[in-house]
């Protein structure tokens, strides 16, 4: 077998290059053309929220709420830390801030001591989807579920408790909140 000359080793490496280039300017430019394109969707009256900065205080959902929304972002949730009454309908708004889809997942994925809620939900770039939950007392971990994304930092725990108020934040750490 012969040895690739060193120009012919050049000439290979540029050409992964430029098609390497060439497929990142493509997503990046599809991304921002669709996200420029995308009308956001209008906010839930009456739902708790969480600014959409990590450290934020509780949302204050208006008296008599039943809904929390919650906002995608690239690789983490602006409220990451939810709090729901038990065995009571609470729908979810579920925003895209993001480039990508995403999905808000409760399952049996770590939840092995809770109900399994089998919630999911893929919601596209400058969209949103609602779902409606009603769970027993417990702590559940939600996540999304796409490749990568619950290890890069998309997850967080929703707390149902019997009596609660309905509330949502992002904290640094989830689990010890």
């Amino acid at each position: 077998m012969s040895e690739i000359r060193p120009a012919t080793r050049l000439r290979i490496l540029a050409a992964i290059a430029a098609i390497t280039l060439a497929l990142f300017a493509t997503t990046a430019l599809w991304g921002a053309t669709f996200a420029a394109d995308a009308t956001p969707p209008p906010a839930v009256t009456g739902c708790a929220r969480a600014a959409d900065s990590k450290g934020a205080s509780p949302g204050t959902p208006e008296a008599g709420a039943t809904c929390v929304e919650i906002t995608m972002h690239d690789l983490y949730w602006g409220a990451n830390l939810v709090t729901i009454p038990a065995n009571t309908d609470v729908t979810f708004v579920i925003r895209s801030d993001a480039a990508a889809t995403h999905s808000f997942d409760i399952s049996d994925h770590n939840n092995k001591d809770v109900t399994n809620l089998k919630v999911d939900l893929d919601v596209d770039p400058g969209k949103q989807g609602t779902v409606i939950v009603n769970a027993p007392a417990g702590t559940y971990y939600f996540y999304c579920d796409v490749p990568g994304h619950e290890q890069a930092g998309m997850w967080g725990i929703l707390k149902v408790e019997d009596g609660a108020t309905i509330s949502a934040q992002s904290v640094d750490n989830p689990k010890s909140a």
